[in-house]
């Protein structure tokens, strides 16, 4: 089962459905009226067996992190609280319509920072089914239409069209994670869920979870000392979201680079995301690990993915406090090069600490290179 494969066949196979109307009260069951609800139990409730177990950890990872990870999301959920449920369907919807006509088409989804209107951000109310895929499309579908009755630029409007359709593409990718989630069952949580399309070059075997604790912990808790991950990781933490950009990136390095079992990354990120979904979160954590159902074998170079698309180091400099703490070398303490102190910054930092894999493993063959010509990457 290849995306690409399923992509095809389900454009194939029919046209998608229309809108459901709202269910009418007298399809919901009366008879479950009267059943005593109970409380509903609070985040801390739902933690505290898993922290007072013996081990009195999460996946090895220090409580302290654990409990700042948990307020956070206190803090973040309490506003969405206050709104009735009624409220926040109207507030997820009118979100859909401003971005798909004023946002989608000039979005730059491949960006490490894409706060600024460059991610539709709708991955949250997709996984608590706030909306629907198909609301998406058929919002989609229907902007694209009014674009075209009432504009006679047709060069424009294709282009309109085909930058918009995005989001399409992006439900057709979930809809292959859930149904090839369906399709694997409990064999979506195996090291190797599929027999891969391409050449087997992997490790026969990922480090043992003991021997692999400390690279877990740091990469876990952002402190990998590479800018990108760290980053990503931080905001991971703030927030319960990251770019899709950040977790390629994040999920190559614990992979590929430091060889540790991908089920430990989506098991973190199921435990921090905002947007979790079981089947979009596993399936892209098996798919970028070299086991899912692509026939392609990725490995990100952080350092490079950074120059490319965190050029000016805003996002790394916005999630990594260190960049404002410590000093810079008395060598750079000028050094005009702004952009290549947040590519490398442990060779203008006294203080930075050594990245958890050598850099040089983080460029492409190009930038490693122009670096070892230039002694630069940023050019």
């Amino acid at each position: 089962s290849i995306m690409g494969d399923f992509r095809r066949a389900s454009r194939a196979a029919g046209p998608v459905r229309r809108l459901a109307g709202m269910p009418s009260e007298s399809l919901i069951a009366k008879a479950f009226c009267g059943i005593e609800s109970g409380e509903i139990p609070s985040l801390e409730d739902l933690i505290l067996p898993l922290t007072s177990a013996p081990s009195g950890s999460i996946l090895g990872l220090p409580s302290a992190l654990i409990s700042h990870i948990v307020q956070s999301s206190i803090d973040r959920n309490s506003e969405m609280q206050q709104q009735s449920l009624s409220d926040y369907e109207d507030h997820a919807m009118q979100h859909l319509e401003d971005f798909v006509t004023k946002y989608a088409a000039l979005a730059d989804r491949s960006l490490a920072d894409v706060s600024q209107n460059d991610s539709s951000k709708l991955s949250v109310n997709l996984a608590l089914g706030v909306l629907s895929p198909r609301q998406i499309y058929h919002c989609v579908k229907s902007h694209q239409s009014k674009m075209e009755k009432t504009e006679n630029q047709k060069g424009d409007i294709n282009n309109y069209i085909r930058d918009c359709s995005w989001l399409i593409s992006h439900m057709e990718m979930r809809d292959y994670f859930l149904f090839d989630s369906f399709r694997n069952g409990p064999k979506s949580y195996h090291t190797k869920p599929h027999k891969p399309k391409h050449l087997d070059v992997r490790p026969e075997e990922w480090l043992p979870f003991p021997q692999g604790l400390d690279a877990f912990n740091r990469w876990a808790s952002g402190q990998t000392n590479l800018p990108l991950v760290d980053a990503g990781i931080n905001e991971l933490i703030s927030t319960g979201y990251t770019s899709n950009r950040v977790r390629q990136n994040m999920a190559s390095v614990l992979s590929k680079d430091l060889k540790l079992d991908w089920r430990l990354g989506a098991e973190w990120f199921q435990f921090c995301l905002s947007d979790h979904c079981v089947a979009a979160n596993y399936g892209n954590w098996a798919y970028f690990s070299g086991v899912g159902g692509d026939p392609k074998n990725r490995h990100f170079r952080t350092i490079s993915q950074a120059w490319r698309y965190d050029s000016e180091g805003k996002f790394v400099r916005k999630w990594n406090k260190k960049f404002d703490s410590l000093k810079l070398k008395d060598d750079y303490r000028h050094h005009s090069e702004r952009y290549e102190v947040a590519l490398r910054p442990w060779d203008f930092y006294d203080d930075w600490g050594t990245p958890i894999v050598d850099p040089m493993t983080q460029l492409t063959w190009q930038d490693k290179e122009r670096f070892t010509q230039f002694g630069m990457i940023s050019l």
